[in-house]
Formats: structure tokens, C-alpha cells, sequence
């Protein structure tokens, strides 16, 4: 099997989280990834809910400098205070507790 390589430029802070989630997984990045592929061209459909929505546009400035660092230092500390980040979702006791 002839293999391409395929690329995106993602923000950082989202990859690091993802990577979290995958490596929690037993996941690299990449195997997510092709997992993701393989299984789009299999099920010849989006294994997400991509769905259209009649929402209100976003405000002007949604996406201002200061608004987008708000957001993200507020998720940063989300993530660094959320006792999530000590569970291991592979493990049933685990998952019990996240889930209560």
C-alpha cells in the first residue's frame, strides 16, 4: 500500500487537548487521525454530527485578539483545575466517577 501524508494546521492548545484525549486512549495522533479517514471512506459519511444550524451570527468581535486569549487562558485554567485530568477514561472506576 502506497501511503500520501496529509496535513492541517490546528491550534495548538486544541491539538495538545486532543492528544490528551487520544493518549488516554492508547491513540497517537496520527492513528486517531487515519482512524478518522478510514472510517469516513467505509461508512461513506461523516462519523460526526456536521449539521446546519440557523443560528444568530457570531458578534463582530467574537474573534477579536482579546476576546480569543480570554478564552483560551479561561479553558487553560478549566483544564489545569478540572480533577478530569487524573481520571483515565480506559479504566471502568474511572469512568464511574466521571460520570456521577
Amino acid at each position: 500500500m502506497k501511503a500520501i501524508q496529509v496535513s492541517a494546521r490546528v491550534d495548538p492548545s486544541i491539538k495538545e487537548a486532543a492528544q490528551t484525549v487520544f493518549e488516554r486512549q492508547g491513540l497517537d495522533m496520527a492513528t486517531a487521525i487515519k482512524m478518522f479517514i478510514t472510517k469516513t471512506a467505509y461508512e461513506q459519511q461523516i462519523p460526526l454530527s456536521v449539521q446546519e444550524t440557523h443560528q444568530q451570527p457570531y458578534p463582530d468581535d467574537w474573534f477579536s485578539e482579546q476576546r480569543v486569549a480570554n478564552r483560551d487562558a479561561i479553558t487553560r485554567l478549566a483544564l489545569e483545575k478540572s480533577p478530569i485530568q487524573d481520571l483515565d477514561l480506559a479504566k471502568i472506576e474511572d469512568r464511574e466517577e466521571f460520570l456521577q
